[in-house]
């Protein structure tokens, strides 16, 4: 009797764990708004690690190659939690990086089978859609291109309020983020994929067509530049995934080669003179709005750098950017706008954790992209999803070359998330080459169309 209701216990565990995560999400989005609830579900997150290994309800998760590296960003996490001057503003941001890590382990337990991968991918998805959503919905609309201001004054505003959301509304750059982590792949598995149900391609294609047109409509040209970058990058990944010397793989280069030469191009026509005029008086009115904004970048990662040489090892304290770089350094910015971010995802990990917090993370992801390259490689069946995902990660990072999502923002749980998708889908990869059965990821029942033209 005792027998069976542990081994039943043992089965379901994993429901437990998932419960607690979920009740602790409004607490770690939002944790200064009620601190003892954010305290329990600290605690929680501390149970579902420890208990159910202590008590042998569960197995201990299998090594990976990201143990490791997981473990230094947790200690520098931790260093740079204990440095900071400002323990209410880290505290908003630690919550959620932990959260986010909590998840990614999560996932990685829980997630073996193509039934389960596909369940947390439309969780992945419901989660982007209500954050999309709501970036839309409070954006602070900008007029950077005349053509599109007609449309821009149509598009509501601040219709929905949230705890912690500045007074001018979401910026539509922190929307283009993160979208980026869904564009690539919504357009990844429409291209590559075969539906036995003819309404869910439309569906997909919507969908596909409605990310596009709003991450066109954020203005965000860090966002454009990522959106750019990830359809190339995707491009790339397909031709490279297919069979040396195939018709797909010809095709696929060919397109490749078209818009390479279509960027060099336009960069051509641009002129290097002209790039160097923008960077040096950025005020400029182009086709894509006025640049005046590079001035404020530049002059946000002149004392960003300074920030580093000052705090090279521990950085300036997780979360703490906003007042600090006021509290300690002459920034000629408005004194009434703040400056929440560094605007450089690279420059602003450094500041936040550190130049070890920052290889770390590069360290990471490095290998998150390797996993979701190894899975796309071997296994046609999972491909346009592993694809899509590591192609949307690349575009985050590029998009991170003028603008970040700060490590603990609410939107950055989408990145855990994908994360997570990613190292899972290795894993489900691996399951079903070994086995070879029937995968059932939503349009992947057989190889893709891609992967079939060789």
């Amino acid at each position: 009797m005792l027998t069976s209701w542990r081994s039943a216990w043992q089965q379901h565990i994993w429901l437990l764990e998932g419960l607690i995560l979920a009740g602790s999400l409004p607490f770690l989005l939002f944790p200064n708004r009620f601190v003892p609830g954010t305290l329990l579900a600290l605690l929680g997150l501390i149970f579902i690690e420890t208990v159910p290994v202590l008590f042998r309800w569960r197995p201990v998760q299998t090594p990976s190659a990201l143990d490791v590296p997981l473990l230094l960003f947790a200690l520098i996490l931790g260093i740079s939690i204990l440095v900071t001057a400002d323990p209410d503003l880290t505290l908003d941001k630690a919550a959620g990086v932990l959260l986010g890590l909590f998840l990614w382990r999560y996932l990685n337990r829980t997630v073996q089978a193509a039934k389960q991968w596909t369940i947390a991918l439309f969780v992945f998805g419901v989660l982007g859609l209500g954050f999309v959503s709501l970036g839309i919905l409070n954006a602070s609309w900008l007029n950077k291109i005349a053509l599109l201001a007609p449309i821009i004054s149509r598009l509501p505003n601040q219709i929905v309020a949230l705890p912690g959301q500045p007074g001018d509304g979401i910026h539509p750059n922190q929307t283009a983020g993160t979208l980026l982590f869904y564009f690539p792949l919504l357009w990844s598995v429409l291209l590559g994929s075969r539906w036995k149900v003819g309404w869910a391609r439309w569906l997909w294609l919507g969908l596909a067509l409605l990310g596009t047109a709003v991450l066109f409509l954020t203005q965000s040209r860090s966002g454009w530049l990522g959106g750019a970058a990830a359809v190339y990058v995707l491009v790339a990944l397909w031709a490279l995934s297919q069979h040396s010397g195939s018709p797909a793989q010809r095709r696929l280069l060919l397109l490749l080669g078209a818009l390479t030469l279509a960027g060099l191009a336009g960069l051509a026509v641009i002129g290097p003179e002209r790039l160097v005029e923008l960077w040096q008086d950025p005020a400029q009115e182009t086709a894509v709005g006025s640049f005046g904004s590079l001035g404020f970048r530049q002059e946000v990662w002149r004392w960003t750098i300074v920030a580093v040489q000052d705090f090279p090892f521990t950085g300036i304290g997780l979360g703490s950017f906003r007042r600090v770089i006021r509290r300690l350094y002459p920034l000629g910015v408005d004194p009434g706008y703040e400056v929440v971010h560094a605007h450089n995802l690279y420059l602003h990990t450094a500041v936040d954790i550190g130049i070890p917090g920052l290889i770390v993370y590069l360290a990471i992801i490095g290998l998150v992209l390797g996993l979701g390259w190894q899975a796309a490689r071997h296994n046609t069946h999972v491909r346009p999803y592993a694809l899509g995902l590591t192609a949307g990660l690349l575009a985050y990072h590029v998009y991170g070359i003028g603008d970040a999502l700060a490590f603990g923002s609410k939107t950055g749980l989408a990145f855990w998330f994908l994360l997570g998708l990613i190292t899972t889908l290795h894993q489900v990869s691996n399951a079903t080459v070994e086995a070879e059965p029937e995968v059932s990821l939503p349009g992947v029942n057989a190889p893709g169309q891609l992967a079939n033209q060789r």
